[in-house]
This record gives C-alpha cells, structure tokens and sequence, in this order.
C-alpha cells in the first residue's frame, strides 16, 4: 500500500492457508480459510484472496457451497456466524448477520436453501427462499426430539433434509411438514452414533460415524458400512468415493487410500490434514493448515499449492524498518512484507537449516531456522548494527528448547542468528525466559524489559551499541523496579521511564508495577551515578499497574492502565518528575494485558485493545477518526483483537497487527515535508463526473491549493485544514459555483503560509 493512497485508504493481509471448506466451479477452486475466501485458478496456476476488504463480514470463514445460480454462500467460523452470497465475480450480493456463533455447512437447491449454524450452545437449522431475484431468510428450526450437542452436515434429496449429527442421522420433510415440530424429525433406526463427517455423493450420503465410514442411499432409504478398520484407533478427519468407488481420506497427518478391510496405502507429507475433496475431472485434492495439496496417485506424491501469504493471521508484533519493509512477529517465527510479497523466516524446535537462494513470490516463501519463539515474539526492535531484536514471551534455552530471550537475527540472511539466553538475561523459574519490551534510546542502546526476573532480580538490561551489556537490580533500585516490567521509553532529558504490571511474584523488596524513572550518568552499562524516582499511575493510586507507556516531543508521559489513557506532564526535577497528572482518556475502553500504546510521527497516542480495536487520541486533545476509534464493525479492521501499531512515517501509514491478520491504514500523519518538491496529483487524467475526489499528495503543513485555468482565473479554492487531511488535499471536480468543470487541462497551485509555492498542471476529462 505505497504510492497513490488516500488518507482514509485500508488494505488488509492474511493467511488465508487453513481450508476449512472449498467448493468447485470451472477452473476455479474457492476455499473457506481462516484468512478470507482464497480462490484458486487451476488454469492460471493463480490465486486471489477476498477478505474485508472486498465486502466480507468476517475472514474466519467455516463453510461455502455454490448454488444453481452460480452464487456462492460462505459462511462464518466461530465465534461470529454470518451467511453471506457472493456472486460469479466474488462481489457481495447478501449478507445474513443474525448473531449466530457459527456456521456449519449447506444444502442448496433451485427454490430453497438451508444452513446448519451453532448459537451459542444451540444447534439449529436456518430456511431460505428464493423469490425469482433474490434468497430471503425464511424461518429457523432449533427444536429436536433429542438433545444435540453437534450437526456435521446437511444433504437435501428432494424434499428431504437430512442432517447429520452427534446422535445419528435425523430427516425431515421440508415441503409437507413443519420443521418446528420436534416429531416431524426421523432419527434413523441403525444411524444413531455419532457423525463426525456428513457430505452427498450422488444419490448417496457419505459420513463418518463412531470413527466408521457408512453410506446411505436416499432413493432406498438404507445403509450400508463400508469400512471399519480404524473403529478403535486413529481418527478419521474426512473421507470421500471417486468415481470408481474407492475411498480415500485423511487423519491428522496421514494421506490413505483404502481397499475393502484395510489401507491400500498411506503417506505422511508433513502437512496437517483438514478435508480432502474429489473434484469433477477425477482430481483428489486435499484441504491442510498450509494450503491445497493435490495428489498423483500413479506416482503416490503430491503438488503443494500455497498462495503467497503471511505465515499465520495471530500476529503479536509490529516493526517498519529503516528502509520501509514491514516485519511482523508471531509464535512460529517472523514475516517480512517485501515489494513482491511476503517472505516467512519460520523457528522450528530442531535442528534444520532450510534457507532457499531462489524465491518464488508468486506462491508461499519461507526459510526455516531452528529457532524456538515461544509463545509468540512480544517485540521488535532495529538495532544500531541493522539486525533485527525480538523480544520472546516464554521459551527456555538450551538444552531445553532452541530458545532465548532475545533473538538477534539478519532477516536478508536468516542462517545469521543468535540466541540470547540465561548469560545475559535475567529469568524465571526453571530458566524460563520472558522479553516483553525492547527500546532503543537515541544512542542507539537497547533497553529490555526482563519480565518475571525472579532469579537475580534485575528486571532491566541494557545493550549497547558496542554489544557490552549492563544490568539494573531490584536493590541498587531502592526497590523503585518491579520484577514485571513491560514497557520503556524515554524523555528529553535522557531519562528511563519503566512501566511494570501489579503480580504476586513482585517479591524481594520489589515494587508492585507502577512507574520507574532511572537516571544516570555516564557509560549505562557501567554508570556513574543512578537516580531513581517512584510514580504513581494516577493521583487516586487504585490502580498501579502500566500495561504499556510512551513519552511524546513536549515530554508528556502517557500511561496506559486497567483505567485507560493518562497524560502526565514531566519537568526536570528527579525527585518530583510530574509536574501534573491530566486527564484520564477512554475509561470505558477494555484495556488489559496485550494493551499497547504506541506515538506515531505527529505526537498522536495510539491505544490498542484486545477486545475492543484502537482508539487515537491526537496531540490536541480531539480523537480521531472520532471517540468510537476503530473497530471490526466501524472499519475494514480485521478484528478487535489488536496487539501491535507501528507506523511508516515517510509514507504516512499505520500497521495494524490483529489475531486475524495485518490491516494497513493510511493516516493523515506522515513526517512532516520541508518542501513542495514531492507533490503527486491522481488520477491522471481526472474523469468526472465521478464520487472519487482527486488527490493532491505531498504537502507541507499548512498548505492551500488553488485550482486555475491555463490564464490564471481561479476556479476553485482548497483552504488549509490542519490535522484533518494533513498532507493531502482533495478537489471533486467542481467551480466555486458547484459546477463541474469542462475537459482541459488546469493548474494547481499550493502555497504555504510563508510564501513557498508548487505549480502542476492536470489534464481533466468530462465525459
């Protein structure tokens, strides 16, 4: 998302590599993932993902089906079960948002369809009609002759329904009875285990039941057992019958093809197996974690197809490097946003090296590096050197876990790592390492916040440019540190503000959370002297945990508590650092372990929530884009799970990490520009009438644009407006009269305040 944006503009990153579902039309492959809709051209060899930003309610996405109409309905993973149809070109047509937790699967046909959902704890089934144009919600039927506690599927045979769940097979018929009426279901007399697997192959229903595959023929109304082999062993995931009447089907990481009492033969690829499907040419291709996996059975193998994407949606850290690349974190390693796609650096817990010279961009791209990043990578930092630091939330070091604290690592050449562990870093219990904050001062030193050091209680480390380490302990604090620190930054003044978190294992004279202020003098490794100052969270004190803290250019030090946002204005005594506690911001929002507080290039707080999305105070006090921030049901936000922002300040954009994915968002808040001599006008030519305005990018604070004729009459003027489009200004086309403009080509010119000016010309079309 880089060269002609809008402010305002968003685009979103995903993982869509989990199928959970696909369906067939044509040359076309379109799967349910955990990261949107990926449609998959056998012919193009090429994928496409849609997500949000292509009118999705959600990319967790459970089940699609494709009815007559060539439509497609997808539906929604737990927790939030909406249904909505798209149509031959993936555009939304309708959605059914009607607070469901999740949806299960389809049965469609020419007038009527069904969706099987879970609300809450109540499984049900939802009716649809068609009225000539459009499928309309009908009715919903939630009333069973036996307590359900799973449906698995749904197969219509005419006018009969039949679904498959926890308590056998039940039927209904959907045309001459009521479906309300518990006692118009039919639970099969020999189909009462329960069904784990429930799909149609022609006129029979294929399922999995007690861990057997069965088969029920609709026309006769009977069942047949077809295999039993794993009754009491392995699971059964999925299975299917081609046309030759072979089953095939997968456990959690085994490929098979069965014959009448056993396995023909089986293969474990190294991928984790969701579903496997039978395609209409004769094709079995099954549905992994990590994408399609496409079998040729003559030779027993398989032909991975994974679209280039990121290594996992959870992502938990956020990180734009000095040359504008994107870095994230997650638990399995690290994701790298180049200028032709994303490349996965993956931790593995062994002893593998795998690092390809040649990348092809236009599938999945990882090297893999045996790394352990623990629960998830708490952190990113840009060291001095170019290497980049990630702080690891919960590993162990050799020769537990090929694990660290930190671990320091060259992303242009993966192979170029190194662990930090228990020689350098404080830990807990059984050398259990946690990094929860790494900061860099402006020397270029790193900062670390060794969480839960519990061991030699020093819970802050320094490191220097020159790679010499230094240490700061509980004692020679005066008990001014807390065991639990997890943010650290910095003022004007060359002072360390600490902010630690209220836990019982603040034991040995240390404080519980609240506020650290260090200063020293002289090398930080070694120094001279140290001053430390305690400070409260807010004048009340009711709270002293910090969850995450900043300090903005006019040295105000923001602190994000369980309380919200509080601004306290610093001066320069040590031994009374707030010269005044502020406001308190957002105390109705849900801020909690995982919140983050992040200053962007224009001194603007932003607050993430991992529950309630990110809301931005601006230096002025106001909010923006208003009170209500940004959320999964105000913008093209993933997910109101936020665990990181971080900023490109060049090119004015925020990155937004979710547990759904990146989204990237273009803010009205970019380094400031000294001069006109970056101005980009779009779209060139400008054809109006049109609801998309022209964009007049690359101004300087405070500028104004006149749009002229060639002989100077002015036709219309853009007045500054500070803090609102920041640097980009707008014009729709129009005179001063309302009026749109004729096809020719116009100056503009912007200007300042203090006399500096730019002259374009931009040709306009009116059709």
């Amino acid at each position: 998302m880089i060269g002609q944006v809008r402010v305002g503009d968003w685009d979103a990153y995903t993982s869509p590599l989990e199928i959970a579902d696909l369906v067939e039309m044509d040359s076309l492959l379109v799967s349910a993932t955990n990261g949107g809709l990926l449609v998959y051209d056998r012919d193009l060899d090429d994928f496409t993902t849609y997500t949000k930003m292509h009118g999705l309610v959600g990319t967790d996405l459970s089940a699609v089906a494709v009815d007559v109409y060539d439509q497609f309905w997808v539906g929604g993973a737990s927790p939030a079960g909406f249904i909505q149809l798209l149509d031959e070109q993936f555009s939304v047509l309708e959605s059914f948002d009607l607070d469901l937790t999740e949806i299960v699967d389809f049965a469609l046909a020419d007038s009527i369809a069904f969706a099987a959902f879970l609300q809450n704890l109540d499984w049900g089934i939802m009716e649809f009609r068609y009225d000539g144009e459009q499928f309309f919600y009908k009715d919903v039927y939630n009333n069973w002759p036996v307590t359900l506690n799973e449906i698995s599927g749904l197969v219509m045979a005419g006018e009969i329904l039949y679904v498959g769940t926890d308590q056998g097979m039940f039927s209904g018929n959907w045309k001459t009875t009521n479906l309300k009426d518990p006692a118009n279901w039919q639970q099969d007399d020999e189909l009462t285990g329960s069904i784990s697997t429930f799909k149609q192959n022609d006129n029979n229903i294929l399922m999995v039941m007690d861990n057997d595959i069965y088969e029920f023929n609709t026309m006769t109304a009977s069942s047949n057992l077809l295999w039993d082999y794993y009754h009491d062993s392995y699971e059964i995931y999925d299975v299917i019958k081609d046309n030759e009447g072979e089953l095939w089907g997968v456990l959690n990481t085994k490929f098979m093809k069965m014959n009448t009492t056993a396995v023909a033969w089986s293969k474990q690829p190294g991928e984790k197996f969701k579903r496997i499907f039978y395609l209409a040419d004769g094709t079995i291709v099954a549905g992994t974690t990590t994408g399609l996996l496409f079998l040729n059975e003559n030779s027993q193998s398989f032909t991975r197809k994974k679209p280039n994407a990121l290594l996992m949606n959870s992502v938990t850290a956020v990180h734009v490097l000095a040359d504008g690349r994107l870095v994230a974190g997650s638990r399995y390693g690290l994701m790298i946003k180049e200028d032709v796609g994303w490349r996965n650096i993956v931790g593995f817990d062994g002893d593998d090296l795998i690092v390809s010279e040649n990348k092809d961009y236009s599938s999945f791209v990882a090297d893999t590096i045996p790394v352990h990043f623990g629960n998830y990578i708490a952190d990113i930092e840009e060291g001095a050197n170019g290497l980049l630091y990630c702080g690891v939330r919960g590993t162990y070091p050799e020769p537990n876990r090929h694990g660290g604290g930190i671990v320091v690592i060259d992303i242009d050449d993966p192979a170029n790592f190194t662990l930090i562990d228990t020689a350098q870093l404080d830990y807990f219990a059984d050398e259990y390492l946690i990094v929860k904050d790494i900061a860099k001062d402006p020397f270029g030193n790193l900062w670390i916040a060794d969480t839960y050091a519990t061991t030699h209680f020093e819970p802050l480390k320094v490191l220097k440019t020159d790679g010499t380490w230094g240490a700061y302990d509980v004692t020679s604090s005066g008990g001014v540190l807390s065991l639990t620190p997890n943010s650290i930054d910095f003022d004007s003044w060359g002072r360390v503000w600490i902010g630690s978190f209220e836990d019982n294992n603040n034991v040995g004279g240390a404080s519980n959370g609240g506020v650290a202020m260090l200063d020293y003098s002289g090398d930080p490794a070694d120094p001279d002297e140290t001053e430390w100052t305690k400070v409260n969270v807010n004048t009340a004190a009711s709270t002293n945990t910090v969850w995450s803290l900043g300090v903005n250019s006019s040295d105000v030090l923001y602190l994000l508590s369980p309380k919200g946002l509080h601004g306290l204005s610093l001066q320069f005594s040590n031994a009374d650092p707030v010269s005044h506690y502020g406001f308190t911001y957002y105390p109705n929002i849900s801020f909690s372990s995982g919140s983050k507080l992040r200053i962007d290039p224009r001194d603007n707080i932003w607050t993430t929530s991992p529950t309630q999305g990110v809301y931005v105070l601006t230096s002025s006090a106001s909010y923006w884009p208003d009170i209500n921030g940004l959320t999964a049901e105000n913008s093209y936000l993933l997910s109101n799970n936020v665990a990181a922002v971080a900023f490109d300040e060049n090119e004015g954009l925020a990155y937004i990490a979710t547990d759904r994915g990146i989204n990237v968002v273009k803010i009205p808040y970019a380094k400031k520009n000294s001069a006109y001599s970056n101005v980009d006008i779009f779209p060139s030519p400008f054809r109006i009438p049109t609801a998309t305005p022209l964009t007049i990018d690359g101004l300087m604070d405070g500028s104004s644009c006149k749009i002229m004729t060639l002989t100077g009459r002015v036709l219309q003027t853009i007045e500054s407006r500070p803090d609102v489009e920041g640097y980009q200004a707008f014009w729709d086309g129009r005179d001063e009269s309302g009026h749109w403009v004729g096809t020719g080509v116009y100056l503009i010119a912007t200007y300042d305040e203090n006399g500096a000016s730019s002259f374009s010309k931009i040709a306009v079309i009116h059709h």
